[in-house]
């Protein structure tokens, strides 16, 4: 059983081809984050259509919904009316700049209306998600708030990835990471660099934070041995055997460090 904090389907397959792909992972909890950035003005049209399909099929205990840069919701202050209980978890931005705060590829900052919109989530019971913000508006943003999550990212110093001050001070707020899948953010090429991946994450900072964000359909940029989650499970279970990991920790990592998280309350 894997928990995914990241899956992008909504946004890159076909809706019609929604449910298909849900019963296909029936063996993972898959969060479905509705990607924003593209949809210009009829983004809170597309947000809640997409919803109201997915919270249709009726498979609440394996999707979650959550939605990936809520930029869409400052025209008007229309955040003080959107309806975050619906999601696992919301994050500010996508890589550029917004009117809440600073993309991971651009320098501003957390705005006011940022610090307000994050008080709304945090409210309504919804998560902050850190994922895509620059260093600054990430620990602007973390500041706001008791805990958060950084849903899906990498440690190799990219822009979009977190670098070891980052990640102590998320573990300090009893957050979780989410590690992505994608070659760019992590040089991961194999499942053998995506356990030794795991293994450095866990060397320095212990297993109990760490969880899977895969991206997947977010990038092109994932080694194909580890693209789905039938493959991506053996090789994290396999390699991390071979390092010496007990079952409890390789199943906190693939699951129970994410499903946890949200059971308390999160």
């Amino acid at each position: 059983m894997i928990f995914d904090l990241h899956n992008d389907f909504p946004t890159a397959i076909p809706e019609r081809d929604h449910r298909d792909y849900i019963a296909k992972n029936a063996d993972a909890v898959i969060t479905a984050a509705i990607w924003t950035s593209d949809m210009g003005d009829s983004a809170l049209e597309n947000v809640r259509r997409i919803t109201d399909k997915l919270i249709s099929f009726g498979v609440s205990r394996q999707v979650r919904i959550a939605i990936e840069d809520i930029g869409f919701s400052a025209e008007c202050d229309g955040y003080e009316n959107f309806e975050f209980d619906k999601y696992l978890y919301c994050s500010l931005t996508w890589n550029r700049d917004n009117a809440y705060a600073g993309g991971a590829l651009d320098d501003g900052t957390l705005t006011d209306k940022g610090v307000r919109v994050i008080k709304r989530i945090e409210s309504s019971g919804c998560t902050l998600d850190l994922a895509h913000l620059n260093k600054k508006s990430f620990y602007a943003a973390l500041d706001c708030v008791q805990t958060a999550v950084c849903s899906h990212t990498g440690f190799n110093g990219h822009k979009r990835s977190l670098d070891d001050s980052q990640i102590r001070e998320l573990i300090a707020h009893d957050g979780l990471v989410g590690l992505c899948t994608v070659t760019a953010f992590t040089d991961i090429t194999d499942a053998d660099g995506l356990c030794a991946t795991i293994d450095g994450f866990v060397q320095k900072h212990g297993a109990r934070h760490l969880a899977f964000g895969t991206d997947f359909y977010g990038s092109r940029d994932i080694p194909e041995c580890i693209n789905d989650y039938d493959k991506l499970s053996e090789s994290v279970k396999r390699g991390l055997k071979a390092f010496g990991y007990p079952d409890a920790d390789i199943d906190g990592i693939l699951f129970s460090n994410a499903n946890d998280f949200f059971t308390r309350g999160h």
